[in-house]
């Protein structure tokens, strides 16, 4: 339905709007509804609506704009079968066309056709059919083609990793011992280059990395919705840029990628005023720039294909998406940063009580810092490891694998900082069984940061470098 947005039916609408009500006469009808959003259980506004006369005839399709309660109305209409169009921001999004429906428009009546965005279980039922979905999973899919020539690349791997945590019974049920563990998928593309990955984990960071021939792109991340439980993502896979392993975890040990790739933009706050000295990367490269005075930022020596592009600034929520690049073109990206808080040394104290563990570490440790919901809420961060950059006495390493890690500052040697969440201690022989970006910033419900050795921190935590503990929302 698409197709039948044209400047015809615009200039159609708008005459629409200028005729009388009583133009609704016996060669004329009227065409009005509903439409909801039955995904946020609510109406849906902004959506449009297309009528097609269909048969011989040769009417201009009409199109109208549901209003902030979803209604919508089509007036003088010519009598006869309609097909009837929804299109809606969310749909686009997903690249999901609905099936139009049918009405008949009769003389002196007013034809009622009341539309809807499907349920989220219908819409991932239809990326994934003939599969059951399990509670709190639901779907990445996507085309991947060349990045040299735009055509689809079919055969191509895509596969995708995030961490799972388990409890084991290691004492009949007298000891339980957390597990941290990589769960991977792998999809083989079709024949137009697409692939969907069902049953993926919604609310937790995942990683996407596409493998043709022995070579690999970079990792990229998403989350899932746990609304929605839908991710479109597009990736275009460069074979001249790519490197040349066939592990999804090589990607930590080899070199950046490079190429001959430009992409500059402007940094802006909402109100559209430049942010100067911000910094802007693109992840698994070398190449990082400082917006000047205006916010304009360049790139150069970028590899092809799609790569994660992030922008950082004291005083606002770290900004982060994927970026389109090809050899020896400039592309343009330009940034969106909000402000948040940036908490100093000075020690919050979270007036929440429905974390019990959280509040009692608070009353007997004098020496850590403590941030509750309400502070966590007001930084705006996008991801939890940008909350911990604001803190005193840590410093966070981002990895290309997306592993993020955090070490004691002041050191004479790295100290990894031990990482515990909702009381489990992710220590092993895998320093990277926890991560603070394990848990997404919506999830939060308090932190607890010790630096090592401080009084009354948990001693069963400390490893010696300090510790954070992360409490979900309960």
């Amino acid at each position: 339905m698409r197709g039948a947005k044209s400047a015809s039916a615009t200039v159609a609408l708008a005459l629409c709007i200028t005729c009388p009500a009583h133009a609704q006469s016996v060669g004329w009808g009227r065409l009005e509804g509903t439409i909801t959003d039955s995904v946020h259980a609510r109406p849906l506004a902004g959506a449009h609506v297309v009528a097609v006369a269909t048969g011989s005839r040769s009417d201009v399709p009409r199109q109208v704009t549901s209003d902030s309660a979803g209604r919508y109305q089509i007036d003088s209409l010519p009598l006869g079968r309609y097909i009837v169009g929804l299109e809606s921001a969310l749909l686009d999004s997903l690249e999901i066309t609905l099936s139009p429906r049918e009405v008949t428009v009769s003389p002196g009546r007013v034809a009622t056709l009341d539309l809807a965005v499907p349920p989220a279980a219908k819409l991932r039922a239809a990326e994934c059919p003939g599969v059951a979905l399990p509670k709190e999973t639901g779907v990445v899919y996507g085309r991947v083609v060349s990045a040299e020539t735009e055509s689809p690349l079919a055969g191509a791997v895509v596969v995708l990793q995030w961490r799972e945590l388990a409890l084991w019974d290691a004492a009949g049920g007298k000891m339980l011992h957390p597990i941290a563990s990589a769960r991977t998928a792998s999809i083989t593309t079709d024949d137009g280059g697409w692939y969907h990955a069902c049953g993926v984990p919604t609310g937790t960071w995942v990683s996407l990395q596409v493998q043709q021939k022995g070579r690999v792109g970079p990792v990229l991340r998403t989350l899932v919705d746990d609304t929605l439980g839908i991710v479109l993502r597009h990736v275009s896979f460069s074979a001249s840029t790519a490197h040349g392993s066939k592990d999804f975890a090589d990607t930590t040990r080899i070199a950046p990628f490079t190429g001959t790739a430009t992409l500059t933009g402007f940094v802006r706050g909402l109100a559209e005023t430049p942010i100067p000295s911000a910094e802007v990367y693109v992840l698994g490269t070398r190449s990082s720039a400082v917006t000047d005075a205006q916010g304009s930022y360049t790139l150069s020596g970028l590899p092809a294909g799609t790569h994660e592009l992030e922008v950082r600034r004291i005083g606002y929520s770290l900004e982060d998406a994927w970026v389109e690049l090809r050899n020896d073109v400039t592309t343009r990206s330009d940034v969106r940063l909000q402000r948040s808080v940036n908490l100093d040394s000075i020690r919050v104290v979270a007036t929440r009580t429905r974390y019990k563990e959280f509040a009692e570490h608070q009353r007997r440790s004098p020496g850590g810092r403590f941030l509750g919901p309400e502070q966590i809420q007001r930084m705006h961060a996008s991801r939890t490891s940008d909350i911990i950059r604001s803190i005193p006495g840590f410093i966070v390493e981002d990895r290309i694998s997306g592993r993020t890690r955090v070490y004691a500052a002041g050191m004479d040697r790295p100290c990894l900082v031990n990482i515990a969440i909702d009381g489990f201690s992710g220590w092993g022989n895998d320093p990277d069984a926890f991560s603070v970006d394990d848990v997404n910033p919506r999830y939060l419900g308090a932190i607890e940061l010790y630096q090592g050795g401080v009084i009354g921190g948990p001693p069963e935590l400390d490893k010696g470098c300090g510790t954070i503990v992360i409490w979900t929302k309960r």
